[in-house]
């Protein structure tokens, strides 16, 4: 099974949120569902059912801690840049609260697979994915600087993938 752990965002976000998928929503740019909206902390990737690493996960997450903390989702972005985009972004800020949780269920899922390339922990919500090139410049424009609402942080979960030709079902 296809597993991740990931912050869950209000319905209400992410609603408004979506609604700029919409905006950008062409041949080659699709939106993601608001009900699939999340904040990935961890990619572990597939993760054999048997032999007790889902139990050995659930109990290494079980061991993170943290204090509530304010998010607020800000500005548009692309990953891995505006002029070739293949995920367009909304901005999560928490003055370091989100990155230092993603670091701790890192360092807590050391061992059991997963996003293990160093890669920096990047804090945002994906509002697109872009199969082709798309001019999407003036979105970025308009966008850069709206601010979508703030929610508090107050737990994280681990979810399962299912892939799907509809696209991802999670659980």
């Amino acid at each position: 099974m296809r597993l991740f752990v990931a912050v869950p965002v209000p319905g209400g976000l992410k609603s408004g949120v979506a609604a700029l998928g919409s905006e950008i929503a062409q041949g080659g740019v699709v939106p993601v569902r608001p009900e699939n909206m999340h904040l990935t902390l961890r990619f572990l990737g597939e993760v054999d059912e048997g032999g007790g690493a889902v139990e050995g996960i659930k109990a290494a997450l079980g061991g993170v801690r943290f204090k509530k903390f304010p998010c607020t989702l800000r500005g548009v972005g692309a990953f891995p840049n505006e002029n070739y985009v293949r995920v367009v972004w909304a901005g999560c800020e928490s003055a370091g609260a989100l990155e230092s949780l993603a670091a701790d269920v890192a360092g807590a899922l050391a061992g059991f697979g997963g996003d293990e390339r160093g890669e920096r922990f990047s804090a945002h919500l994906t509002i697109a994915r872009v199969k082709r090139k798309a001019d999407l410049k003036e979105f970025f424009g308009m966008h850069r600087e709206d601010v979508f609402g703030e929610f508090t942080v107050s737990e994280f979960l681990l979810i399962s993938s299912v892939l799907g030709p509809g696209g991802p079902q999670y659980a």
